[in-house]
C-alpha cells in the first residue's frame, strides 16, 4: 500500500498537480529544511557553486536549501562544522579537494576525512590551468621547462593558495622535469594574478583564469588536472605528460559520516537531474568549469584515493610540517 501511494504521489508531482515541496517530503527529506556550509566568502566560485545546488533544490523541490559562508583557515573550518552536524540531512557543505584532500595532512584539523564524511555527489569539474602574460616570450609549457632548466630557480611561479592542491601537484611535476623553481606565496588568486600581470612573477596556477584569457591578458601553457580544459582541448594536462599527481578538482557536496541512504539518494538525484538544466550550463560558463557528475559511491572512492595519492606526494617533496 505505501509504495502504491508512493508511486501515486510521484505522478501527481510529475503532472504538476502536487505542490513541490509536499513531493520532497514525501520522498523522504527530514523536517528541518537543509542548510549548506561554504567555507569560503560569498561572491567566489565557491558561493557560485553552492547556490546553484541550493536554487535548484528550491525550484524544482521546493526545498529551501540556505547557505551559511563560514571563511578561514583554507575552508577547513566549514569541513569541521558539518563534520560535528546533525546526520539527518539538515548541515551539509559545499565540497573542494583542498580542505578535505590536502590541510588534513598539513596542519592540525579535527576531523578525519576518511571516516568524518559522507560524499554524497560531485557536480562541477574545474580547470586548474598553469598560465602565462599573454606577451610572455614563453608559447608553450615545454618552452617554460626548457628556461628553467637553464635558469636555476629563476623562474617564478605562485598558486592561489599556498601548499593547495595545485601547488603540490605542480612542485611534483616541476620535480619530475629536473626543474628548480622560486614559488612565491600570496593570499589569494587575485593577488597572484595582478602579480602575474604587473610583471613580478612569471607565471600563475590558479582556477580564476577566465576572465583574464576572455580579456586576452594571459595564455595557458598547460592543465594541472587529468581532463583537458574545455576553452583549448588541446593543451595538454598532466595526466597526458605522465606527472605524479593529476587529481580532478571538483564542487561537490558531503555531510557528516552516516548520512542515511535515503538522504544521499534524494541529493544524488536532484544533482544528477540539476546538471541537464539550463541553469547549470549557465553556472559553468561562469565557473569556466566542465561537466561532471559522480554518485556517492564514485565520489567516495576518488575523494579518498586522491587524499592518499596527495599525501604521499606531500612527504616525498618534503612539504608535511
Amino acid at each position: 500500500m505505501e509504495m502504491n501511494r508512493r508511486s501515486m504521489l510521484s505522478g501527481l508531482a510529475v503532472t504538476g498537480i502536487l505542490p513541490r515541496v509536499a513531493w520532497a517530503k514525501a520522498d523522504g527529506y527530514p523536517a528541518r529544511d537543509p542548510e549548506i556550509i561554504v567555507g569560503f566568502s560569498a561572491g567566489g566560485a565557491g558561493d557560485l557553486a553552492a547556490r546553484v545546488v541550493a536554487k535548484y533544490a528550491q525550484s524544482s523541490r521546493g526545498v529551501p536549501a540556505t547557505l551559511d559562508f563560514r571563511p578561514g583557515a583554507g575552508g577547513t573550518i566549514a569541513s569541521d562544522q558539518v563534520a560535528r552536524g546533525a546526520k539527518d540531512g539538515s548541515m551539509l557543505a559545499l565540497f573542494s579537494v583542498s580542505p578535505f584532500m590536502v590541510a588534513p595532512h598539513i596542519q592540525d584539523v579535527a576531523y578525519d576525512p576518511e571516516t568524518a564524511f559522507t560524499y554524497i555527489a560531485a557536480f562541477a569539474g574545474i580547470s586548474i590551468p598553469l598560465f602565462v602574460r599573454s606577451d610572455s616570450p614563453y608559447e608553450n609549457w615545454d618552452q617554460l621547462l626548457d628556461y628553467a632548466r637553464a635558469n636555476s630557480g629563476k623562474l617564478r611561479w605562485a598558486t592561489a593558495a599556498p601548499r593547495g592542491l595545485a601547488h603540490i601537484a605542480t612542485e611534483a611535476a616541476l620535480r619530475q622535469e629536473g626543474v628548480e623553481a622560486t614559488f612565491v606565496p600570496f593570499g589569494g588568486g587575485a593577488e597572484a594574478v595582478t602579480a602575474l600581470l604587473g610583471g613580478h612573477i612569471d607565471a600563475v596556477v590558479a582556477s580564476g583564469y577566465g576572465p583574464y584569457l576572455e580579456a586576452g591578458s594571459v595564455r595557458l601553457l598547460i592543465e594541472t588536472g587529468p581532463d583537458p580544459i574545455t576553452e583549448q582541448p588541446d593543451l595538454p594536462t598532466f595526466k597526458s605528460r605522465g606527472y605524479p599527481l593529476a587529481i580532478p578538482a571538483a564542487y561537490g557536496l558531503v555531510g557528516p559520516a552516516g548520512l542515511p541512504p535515503e538522504i544521499v539518494a534524494w541529493w544524488e538525484d536532484l544533482i544528477l537531474e540539476m546538471t541537464k538544466a539550463p541553469e547549470y550550463g549557465d553556472f559553468l560558463t561562469s565557473l569556466h568549469g566542465h561537466v561532471l557528475y559522480q554518485s556517492s559511491a564514485d565520489f567516495t572512492q576518488n575523494v579518498l584515493q586522491g587524499y592518499r595519492s596527495i599525501g604521499e606526494q606531500i612527504d616525498q617533496l618534503g612539504l608535511r610540517p
